[in-house]
């Protein structure tokens, strides 16, 4: 019995929402159809009368002759394959194996294999004066 009364109040709202919406939209049609249809004036800069309606679509709707342009794609013209140098075998010797970082301080880093790596600039320096690389805990020369 509880959802008898809601159900009933809906139902009445919406049938008087739909029979004032068609009260109300048929007004404006008939308002908005007595109209004239938009003319410019003998001038033509302006509307001739105001306010007035858009002119009724014609049936069927003429359809307006526009060329039809097809161009053909433009043909590619093939680049020629580019070979690569052959590479030379280069004299310094192979990268080493990265090394695990123990002790740091602010002028560098000790190695796990004792030797020590000074900070210069933002690389790291070896023993040897070679210039090292430091990823995380790890250098690699």
């Amino acid at each position: 019995m509880n959802i008898a009364k809601p159900a009933a109040f809906t139902v009445v709202f919406l049938f008087g929402m739909l029979v004032c919406e068609y009260a109300w939209a048929d007004q404006a049609t008939d308002d908005y159809a007595k109209l004239p249809v938009c003319t410019l004036s003998a001038d033509g800069t302006r509307l001739a009368v105001e306010p007035c309606r858009t002119a009724p679509a014609q049936r069927p709707m003429p359809r307006r002759p526009v060329p039809q342009i097809i161009d053909r794609m433009p043909q590619q013209k093939r680049v020629a394959s580019v070979k690569m140098p052959a590479m030379t075998p280069t004299l310094s010797s192979p990268p080493r194996a990265p090394v695990p970082v123990t002790n740091c301080d602010a002028a560098g880093c000790y190695g796990t294999n004792g030797v020590r790596y000074n900070n210069a600039g933002g690389g790291v320096v070896g023993p040897s004066g070679k210039a090292c690389t430091r990823a995380g805990a790890t250098i690699q020369c």
